[in-house]
């Protein structure tokens, strides 16, 4: 049996008409999944009255995981009411901090060394949706800066880099694409199911939000170019390659963005090392999406008596996915406000 998609507000780039089968995976083996949500979600919580206290519609959220000494490191992006004066519409500032666990799961925050970013000079910038790779002993942190009032600034805005030997303290490296004409934004390095960035032909490759595509062969000094090749599902979540032995040419791009009647779901692009800016296929239908019966993942508080927390409802995205003991464990937004969990079974063919 097949289940025939109507058009919806929200459809994206797909075709009109789609036709998803029962057997997904077992069609597009070369996919991810299925997922299956953590039966305790959410594993990272705002925290009261701190630089990650969340506001009404953001909280703690698009953030990019690592596994170092057996330790989960969840890199991730904290939100508050903002605290500086207000040269626009945007009411909101947000920071990049860390939560470590043993076990994937149950998160301590670092009080320490969190926030990263947002001090002296740079207390006036926002920063948002974090890409971490690692790359021989060295982190480089991707995320977006932002100084509201002044965004067509592209030597102030845009794709934003900071390395680390620890994933604690960091070094600013500043914005990435500092001559560019228009916006470069959600920069994601293609990496393994581990973290580290890889290359082909000698190059890093980046994905880039509005069909722009970038590379670099230190993972510092980049020069992009437009895409002239197109796929639906939105935005670039995470790009993987290198996790299977039977395919070493596969690259799954990971989308999060209008989906076939979703506002916001997780959807799968396949792409090849022959030709990284060129898709092969993509799935028909999401992989992960914004379940009602979760009032964490639908605008609501996780707890009773569930108060209205966001307007983001419908809506997933994600950052952060790693490969641990064969399985895959993929970290998203629950309203752009919670962090919640999900795993996929690890396949090798």
């Amino acid at each position: 049996m097949e289940t025939l998609f109507a058009q919806q507000a929200w459809w994206g780039d797909f075709p009109k008409e789609i036709i998803v089968p029962d057997n997904l995976y077992e069609v597009y083996p070369w996919s991810i999944g299925p997922f299956t949500k953590y039966e305790h979600n959410p594993v990272l919580f705002p925290t009261p009255g701190a630089w990650d206290q969340g506001r009404f519609g953001g909280g703690v959220h698009n953030g990019s995981i690592i596994v170092k000494d057996d330790i989960f490191y969840y890199v991730y992006r904290g939100e508050q009411p903002i605290d500086i004066p207000k040269l626009s519409d945007f009411d909101y500032i947000c920071d990049i901090g860390v939560a470590t666990s043993k076990d994937g799961i149950n998160f301590i925050k670092d009080t320490i060394h969190s926030p990263f970013f947002r001090e002296g000079a740079d207390r006036k910038y926002s920063y948002e949706d974090v890409n971490l790779v690692k790359y021989g002993d060295t982190y480089y942190l991707f995320c977006n800066q932002w100084l509201w009032g002044n965004q067509d600034d592209y030597q102030q805005n845009g794709t934003f880099l900071a390395v680390s030997r620890d994933l604690l303290n960091w070094e600013k490296k500043g914005i990435v694409f500092s001559n560019a004409k228009r916006t470069h934004r959600n920069g994601i390095v293609l990496r393994d199911p581990y973290g580290e960035a890889v290359k082909i032909n000698g190059q890093f490759v980046m994905y880039l939000n509005d069909a722009l595509i970038a590379y670099s062969s230190d993972l510092l000094h980049w020069e992009s170019h437009d895409n002239p090749n197109k796929w639906p599902g939105g935005e670039g979540c995470m790009a993987i390659c290198n996790h299977m032995s039977s395919d070493s040419d596969r690259i799954i791009l990971f989308t999060g963005g209008n989906h076939t009647g979703r506002f916001y779901a997780i959807g799968e692009v396949l792409l090849s090392k022959k030709n990284p800016e060129k898709p092969v296929a993509y799935l028909p239908s999401p992989v992960l999406t914004a379940n009602p019966r979760y009032p964490y993942e639908h605008g609501f508080a996780a707890d009773f008596p569930y108060q209205p927390i966001s307007e983001f409802s419908d809506c997933i995205f994600f950052n952060g996915i790693v490969l641990h003991e064969n399985m895959w464990m993929i970290y998203y937004g629950g309203s752009e406000y919670y962090t919640c969990m999900a795993t996929a079974p690890y396949k090798n063919e």
